[in-house]
């Protein structure tokens, strides 16, 4: 099978994990990517944070330079800036995460190279987007962690700040997304742009709900760290330890709906008085529910719970390990978890693709590029010369779009999804100029109508979780149990670009939406699925982002050893997903631009939160070493220079290898003679062999200031360290606003403009942007009906009196 982006050049010019991660995606899908490898300079060492010790081959470079070719060039020399230039000038995508400085020096400045190939998608990555003071700054991902309120929030109280490593996760997807969103434009157009996404920007995306909350109550529980039982529901977002010491985590948060077999399968009697009403488990009696759950859930093993909530079809599920992922069927049936032959180190587990693609699936053709492997920048450019470029629109030949438009103007998307992880699929699409159909039931709507709290906070006087992750979006009610209404929706299906579901696969056929029936009414539309555990295997329970989260591994991981487990944040996979969605609908459309045909898409909850684990997962899956998977203590670090500090006021983090020019630095800011003195730690070896009494004596010495002193007397040393914000940081913080992060808009709920967390990605000659929060339930129901299928008002009029529409 052919991929989606056949055809399609990219010269891939980066160094981090996250940004070649991103290109790596890219070849997944058929790009051909040309890795430059800069050998002027050493590359970047896996190992520099202490947590990815070398092993016999480097499985990291296995996921994020797959499917890539390689040349080495001397970028410190003209004939390597010319033999990159001379690359550049045959690629239709550069992605990068070099500094602007470096690619002026390069001779790759944005504005000169856009204006001699006005047909590039120009992608670059950085810290914390291209507008700000620090657009410079080094692109790592836990100084944006540090600023983005994240990691403050994410341990039990008295516990350090946790980095659970996915904003860089968020940063790969959104870069990706934008380069074939640009791609699309240009396919209409034939104009290239800059793309820019930044690590500070993915941490933000991966927050959306909390950060959202916070913006509109500035409420700073919200980003407090919180207690186990400081949840608001007994039932959902706790776990809880049974009696094999494994933790069993909940998520039912219409308690009422669920109450009646939840109550069977745990002992409580249904009519219990203290717990038989939503408002009492949710109330008064919630902390006496919470305790009488800790103590009934270690009356049995895990295993045994999860037995009962399966036969239920109740959302609960164990806290696994990473073993669970690599011996999981699903995940392989699936795809998420494969097996790689390496000619030299055999067999190994590794992870696979998060999207499914029916026609251009995402495949693994080329190992990646092993060190002295590169090929000579001749032969790929002769070869490159060869290969015949990818037909795009002249800018201004026949209809070519306008330069002003949005990017997705004139896909129509029908947007049959609820709750968050589909919603905020279709809210990219909407955000970036398509017509974004939310279809919903009449009378009660979208679930997430109904929130009334966010993380046991009140909402302030507008429901912050509906309006803002569907902003931009039209509503249409329709009742589709009723024939009527499943004629509406095939009747726009036929004049639609896109249909996106997430409700449960189940249900399709029954409502006529099943994939075979809508491609037979319009053979080039993409079908897209959020589904919950992927479309190969034969789960089919519910998926709530904290339960599926839970079977990845990567709750049990973080933190500091023997503490609960850790939950990424309200949302946080469900928003990934919702990125890998659009991802796949947007490569979807870029190869439907090419053949005409329309293809099924599903992004799985689980693929993606398997795949947002990659730091970590992917090492573990290559190695089977448990380390990986373990929660690691702070004062055991391998690198001490890498690690969280708590100072006089805040915690800061620090970003430092282990080097002795490094050490020095520390030193110099440090004015501590007897630590600069101990013999101890004199050279990396002995820092490392140290390393617990060296965190011990950091701890002492970063004690004695305040983090803003300590930071600003780092950075000018040449350090990499921030202070651990808060959410009232990040929202104040002028790179995030200056760069989009951050948006206003009117709401006329509270009848006020209000801020919501913004764009993940920017466009420089197309920008999406947000106009208007979420909309009325069905307020464009007549319209759509009479715009867009050609109903008089008599037969709209006659679908009223059947109850097909409100």
């Amino acid at each position: 099978m052919s991929g989606a982006l056949d055809g399609i050049v990219v010269v891939d010019l980066t160094t981090e994990f996250w940004s070649s991660l991103s290109a790596a995606m890219l070849a997944d899908f058929g790009a051909r990517v040309i890795r430059v490898e800069n050998s002027s300079s050493q590359p970047r060492d896996p190992d520099r944070d202490g947590m990815h010790p070398r092993e016999a081959f480097d499985s990291e470079a296995q996921l994020i330079h797959r499917n890539k070719e390689s040349v080495a060039l001397a970028l410190d020399e003209a004939a390597g800036t010319e033999g990159l230039g001379q690359l550049v000038s045959r690629a239709d995508v550069l992605l990068t995460d070099a500094s602007p400085e470096q690619l002026e020096r390069w001779g790759l400045a944005e504005a000169a190279l856009l204006g001699a190939r006005p047909d590039l998608v120009y992608a670059v990555g950085s810290l914390s987007g291209p507008l700000g003071p620090q657009s410079d700054a080094p692109a790592l991902d836990e100084i944006a962690a540090a600023r983005s309120g994240v990691m403050h929030s994410l341990p039990e109280p008295g516990q350090p700040p946790v980095n659970a490593g996915a904003g860089q996760m968020y940063t790969s997807v959104m870069l990706a997304l934008g380069i074939v969103t640009a791609l699309h434009h240009r396919h209409a157009s034939g104009e290239g742009q800059r793309v820019d996404a930044s690590l500070l920007g993915g941490h933000m995306y991966a927050s959306t709900l909390t950060l959202d909350a916070y913006m509109a109550m500035r409420e700073d529980r919200l980003g407090e760290p919180r207690a186990r039982f400081e949840a608001a529901n007994p039932m959902s977002g706790i776990s809880y330890p049974s009696q094999d010491g494994r933790w069993v985590t909940l998520t039912m948060p219409d308690t009422d709906r669920w109450w009646p077999a939840f109550s069977k399968i745990v002992g409580l009697a249904e009519d219990d008085e203290r717990f038989d009403t939503h408002d009492k488990r949710c109330g008064d009696s919630r902390l006496p529910m919470m305790h009488a759950l800790e103590a009934i859930f270690a009356t049995r093993p895990a295993a045994e719970w999860r037995g009962s909530f399966d036969a239920e079809n109740l959302s609960a599920d164990i806290i696994e390990r990473y073993d669970y992922p690599a011996e999981d069927e699903n995940a392989w049936r699936n795809r998420y978890v494969m097996e790689v032959d390496h000619p030299v180190h055999g067999a190994f587990k590794s992870l696979g693709f998060p999207i499914h693609m029916s026609e251009t699936p995402a495949q693994l053709h080329r190992l990646a590029p092993e060190p002295g492997q590169a090929q000579a920048i001749e032969s790929v450019l002769k070869d490159l010369a060869a290969q015949p470029r990818v037909k795009v629109r002249d800018a201004g030949e026949g209809e070519a779009r306008p330069s002003a438009a949005k990017p997705l103007e004139g896909i129509r998307v029908l947007d049959a999804t609820v709750w968050f992880q589909g919603p905020v699929c279709g809210q990219y699409l909407a955000d970036m100029g398509a017509e974004v159909i939310h279809v919903e039931r009449p009378v009660t709507g979208d679930q997430a109508r109904g929130v009334r709290s966010i993380a046991a906070v009140p909402v302030a006087d507008w429901n912050q979780y509906f309006l803002a992750v569907n902003r931009n979006k039209k509503s249409i009610a329709v009742d589709l149990k009723k024939d009527e209404g499943r004629d509406l929706i095939h009747s726009l299906v036929a004049k639609s670009d896109v249909f996106l579901w997430n409700q449960g696969l189940e249900s399709l056929p029954g409502l006529g939406l099943d994939y075979e029936t809508l491609s037979a009414l319009n053979p080039g539309l993409i079908y897209a699925t959020n589904s919950g555990y992927g479309t190969a295997g034969t789960v089919s329970k519910p998926s709530f982002d904290m339960t599926v989260q839970a079977l990845t591994g990567i709750m049990a991981r973080l933190g500091e050893p023997g503490q609960p487990p850790i939950y990424l944040g309200l949302g946080a996979g469900d928003a990934y997903g919702g990125l890998m969605g659009a991802l796949g609908i947007l490569l979807g459309l870029y190869h439907r631009n090419q053949t005409g045909r329309g293809q099924a898409i599903d992004a799985s909850l689980y693929g993606a939160q398997l795949f947002l684990a990659a730091p970590s997962l992917q090492p573990f899956l290559a190695t089977g070493k448990a380390e990986y998977g373990l929660q690691q203590a702070r004062s055991k670090a391998r690198n001490p220079l890498w690690n969280r500090y708590p100072t006089q006021d805040d915690w800061l983090t620090l970003c430092a290898e282990n080097t002795d020019a490094a050490w020095q630095a520390l030193m110099d800011c440090a004015a501590s003679p007897g630590l600069a003195a101990d013999a101890r730690f004199k050279t990396a070896p002995g820092r490392r062999e140290n390393g617990e009494s060296l965190v011990a004596l950091l701890d002492e010495m970063f004690g004695a200031r305040p983090a803003r002193e300590w930071v600003e007397d780092l950075k000018a040393a040449g350090l990499a360290a921030e202070r651990i914000g808060q959410y009232r940081d990040v929202a104040e913080d002028e790179h995030a606003w200056a760069n989009g992060y951050f948006s206003k808009v009117h709401c006329d709920e509270a009848g006020e403009e209000v801020a919501i967390r913004g764009l993940p990605v920017g466009l420089g000659r197309t920008p999406g942007s947000v106009d208007t929060l979420g909309p009325e339930l069905g307020q464009d129901t007549e319209l759509l009906l009479f715009d867009v299928l050609g109903l008089d008002w008599d037969r709209i009029g006659e679908l009223k009196e059947l109850g097909v529409i409100p």
